[in-house]
């Protein structure tokens, strides 16, 4: 496989060299299907990091949630059933997340749907102890008012680690693509017995932002709760999901910050305030967050797509205080600012030894701004700057594909899903997008894709490498794929070497 060492600028450390591997389709590839499968969110066990999951939704036209297991660090995937029995009310599960305990349990929460309607039924929680082979009878944790659900772990604290949720809270029931004009805050609480019980609920919002949404929660150093959402401002047509063009005005991304372990949230801190909106929202319930990632040196990064160039792009601001105050937003995608080609739907990571990574998808190889290719980046100077980009696809996906939804907000626009997935590890790190290439204009099928950026020389640490084999789900039976493809059960890879330059 051939590489080029990419040179970052005199003020970054010493320049990395990536190697892009080969790309695999973690869900089922079957064009009968009319599925669409994206959203997808990566994570690791923290007990045998070649074992790392890969929780995913799907879209209209039939609604439901995924998750797959991968024993080898990501190189092959089988799918796990992690709703095996629907709660009583729900006829599909939607919009998964998932973290692991310090002992390797795995925490599945979803929403539940029911009707021709999709009303949300309640969110609830699932468990497995024994790497997705067999999951809990799922837990009732919210009622059906809530939307935008979110969960992290603070793995260190009590037996059990604590387990935080953030969400949106309808004030009445909403109107057919948008939220009602109430004010409709956000919420957090936390558990300390694995989601048995929770905290009582406290608003992290400010009360004087009145349009606030699609929240984003991680755990930072010394206990930190930092949570980033969006206030629209003055935008009522997207949070209203009214008719009309895409609103002309600016979002702004803000950041709330816990010191005493989610009892109380501090004020917002304006991350950027004149973002410009990339376009319609499509559906304000499942618009995508901005993109939050922490690591244990203080340094709080938030990512946003953002049009305030004539076109959509990726930007990144970073604070190196803990979320107290952040630096301006940095643009990370490389091609000619206001070219008329989108980026967007970011994901941060934050590496161990320092290393933030980012992956988005980006149509600057398409002239008529139609065709996705996955995209990915990383600042070795705390997001000050960022190395060239390095494109992860081989091939490019039609934006056209997939689920269209008949309300005035989401009039011409596809479904893609609200974000994309990425795992960073010191020496490596684990990109995962909704990928077309299979699929024919006109169907709604969209698949999952992965691939592992490597980072030969980079300095040692917890990278996911290893021998031996673990036990994941198959269907009921039980599968032992190797890390390192000694007994190597793959679906279908696409073969490639791909030079970085």
């Amino acid at each position: 496989m051939g590489v080029a060492t990419l040179a970052l600028p005199a003020r970054a450390a010493a320049a990395l060299r990536a190697v892009v591997g080969v790309e695999t389709p973690a869900t089922a590839t079957d064009l009968r299907s009319p599925a669409s499968q994206n959203s997808p969110m990566l994570l690791a066990d923290p007990t045998d990091p070649r074992l790392v999951v890969l929780a995913h939704r799907q879209d209209a036209p039939t609604f439901g949630c995924g998750l797959q297991v991968s024993g080898d660090s990501g190189q092959s995937w089988v799918p796990a059933n992690p709703v095996p029995h629907l709660p009583d009310g729900a006829d599909v599960c939607y919009a998964p997340e998932v973290v692991f305990d310090r002992h390797g349990t795995l925490y599945y929460l979803f929403i539940g749907l029911a009707g021709l309607g999709n009303n949300p039924t309640g969110v609830y929680l699932a468990t497995s102890s024994d790497h997705g082979r067999t999951f809990t009878a799922p837990r009732p944790v919210l009622g059906p008012s809530h939307y935008q659900v979110r969960m992290a772990i603070d793995a260190s604290i009590g037996a059990k680690g604590r387990l935080y949720l953030v969400w949106l809270k309808a004030a009445s029931d909403s109107a057919l693509g948008g939220l009602t004009p109430d004010p409709n805050p956000l919420f957090s609480a936390y558990s300390d017995d694995g989601g048995a019980t929770w905290s009582e609920p406290v608003q992290v919002s400010d009360p004087g932002r009145t349009r606030v949404v699609a929240p984003s929660i991680a755990v930072g150093r010394d206990h930190a709760v930092h949570i980033a959402y969006y206030d629209l401002q003055d935008d009522v047509r997207d949070y209203q999901g009214l008719e009309g063009p895409a609103w002309d005005g600016n979002w702004s991304v803000v950041v709330t910050s816990s010191t005493d372990r989610g009892r109380r949230f501090g004020r917002g801190v304006v991350v950027d305030d004149k973002i410009g909106p990339p376009g319609r929202v499509m559906l304000i319930y499942t618009m995508p967050p901005p993109t939050l990632a922490v690591d244990g040196k203080g340094r709080v990064l938030v990512g946003w797509t953002d049009a305030r160039n004539g076109d959509p792009d990726v930007y990144v601001a970073a604070s190196r205080n803990d979320g107290r105050a952040f630096a301006p937003g940095v643009r990370v995608n490389d091609d000619p600012s206001g070219d008329g080609k989108d980026q967007y739907l970011p994901r941060l990571g934050a590496a161990p030894g320092g290393r933030i990574d980012v992956v988005f998808l980006d149509r600057r190889n398409d002239p008529a701004d139609i065709r996705n290719d996955a995209y990915f980046s990383w600042s070795q100077d705390d997001g000050r700057t960022f190395a060239p980009n390095v494109k992860l696809t081989s091939q490019s996906s039609d934006t056209r594909i997939g689920q269209r939804y008949l309300v005035p907000s989401a009039e011409g626009l596809v479904e893609i899903g609200g974000r994309i997935g990425l795992l960073s590890r010191s020496t490596s790190a684990i990109a995962a997008w909704p990928d077309m290439r299979n699929a024919a204009l006109g169907s709604t099928e969209q698949d999952v894709f992965t691939t592992t950026v490597r980072f030969p020389g980079a300095p040692s640490g917890s990278s996911g490498s290893g021998t031996g084999g673990v036990l994941v789900a198959a269907g009921a039976g039980v599968v032992v794929v190797a890390a390192l493809g000694l007994f190597l059960v793959r679906r279908r890879s696409l073969s490639r070497t791909t030079a970085v330059a």
